[in-house]
């Protein structure tokens, strides 16, 4: 039902939704130069040149591959983009990975610690997050 609805022609909206989270984190929902056919999903993460430091962007890549495009100006750090002209077959997939953009910007640190942990190997440097101006990780 839903695919058949994806693929039919619609009228496209323009959207421009800035929304926060509990955590101090921004998300920026908009159109691509005002083109309704390019949805892009940005996120800010005051703490995301310490996520880098643990591999952020080489997993961002490999779990977005060409959805990740440019970070859009301002204060974010991701951006990815979904073209509504061109909807793959694995359209759910997408839409849930998209989803988890804030989980995947953290996922590179735990995935570094828990191989290292796996592998048995000890006393490498702790990862530190300052996640809230009174919390870290």
């Amino acid at each position: 039902m839903a695919d058949k609805y994806l693929k039919q022609r619609h009228k496209q909206e323009s959207i421009d939704i800035v929304i926060a989270d509990f955590d101090g984190v921004l998300f920026h929902i908009s159109n691509v130069g005002g083109d309704k056919t390019k949805v892009r999903v940005s996120i800010s993460l005051k703490f995301y040149k310490d996520l880098q430091e643990h591999g952020a962007d080489e997993l961002l890549k490999r779990e977005y591959g060409p959805l990740l495009t440019q970070a859009e100006d301002g204060s974010y750090n991701v951006s990815v983009q979904v073209d509504l002209e061109n909807i793959p077959e694995n359209w759910e997939d997408i839409v849930k990975r998209v989803g988890l953009l804030k989980r995947n910007c953290f996922a590179s640190v735990f995935e570094k610690y828990f191989d290292f942990q796996e592998r048995g190997e000890e006393g490498h440097k702790r990862a530190v997050i300052n996640y809230r101006n009174d919390e870290s990780l």
